[in-house]
């Protein structure tokens, strides 16, 4: 992608970056990136090299347990980047976490040396971490109250309509046990669940796949 198309995308998606100076030097240090669907971009335990702006499609993210469960936290969409990234990056620590892209996506690679001088130059650099960190703050809190309030089939419903709106699709390729390993229970209950959305006329569900109707109760 051409600079000035980077640079008048940044100045779009990413209205807080006040500074021409700021969005200048992410254009001349950032490395724009195409990467297909299901790619990962990071590993747990990994040094970090870059931090991912993302322009368009989206990144899951989920950290892995000791046990080696692993627990869905949140989605990079386009106008934003990965708290968990930054925060490692900030502190110089190792990834505590994983993520892939969900969808093709369109991202910016900024190397971690950029970072650290953007956070001692430009305030509105520092003022779009805050925004990130606020953002994901909120997304967890909606996460730990779901899990805490919100019955497994409220959740399922609001997973598959939000991952139907974030792919911009009817037609999930989507495992049983992602779901499950996402919404943090068992296989089985999801499936039991599908089969019952299915009756309803709110699925379609083949092997790999399924295709959402209209689902609003199980």
């Amino acid at each position: 992608m051409e600079k000035s198309l980077i640079r008048k995308h940044l100045k779009e998606l990413f209205p807080i970056f006040s500074q021409s100076e700021l969005i200048d030097e992410i254009v001349e240090n950032g490395q724009y990136m195409e990467v297909p669907s299901k790619t990962s971009i990071l590993s747990a335990g990994s040094v970090i090299q870059v931090i991912p702006i993302v322009f368009s499609g989206s990144v899951k993210v989920v950290r892995e347990e000791k046990t080696g469960q692993s627990v869905f936290l949140y989605y990079i969409r386009e106008g934003e980047s990965c708290a968990l990234t930054l925060s490692s990056c900030l502190k110089r620590e190792t990834s505590s976490a994983m993520a892939w892209t969900e969808s093709d996506t369109q991202l910016i690679a900024l190397p971690v040396e950029s970072v650290y001088n953007f956070v001692r130059r430009y305030p509105s650099w520092n003022d779009f971490v805050i925004q990130t960190f606020n953002s994901r703050f909120e997304e967890l809190l909606q996460l730990v109250d779901n899990v805490c309030f919100q019955k497994i089939d409220a959740r399922l419903i609001k997973y598959l309509n939000t991952k139907c709106a974030l792919l911009k699709t009817k037609e999930l390729a989507i495992s049983h046990q992602e779901i499950a390993n996402d919404l943090a229970t068992s296989r089985e209950v999801i499936s039991r669940l599908l089969k019952q959305l299915e009756k309803k006329g709110g699925v379609q569900l083949s092997r790999g796949k399924m295709t959402i109707l209209e689902i609003n109760s199980i």
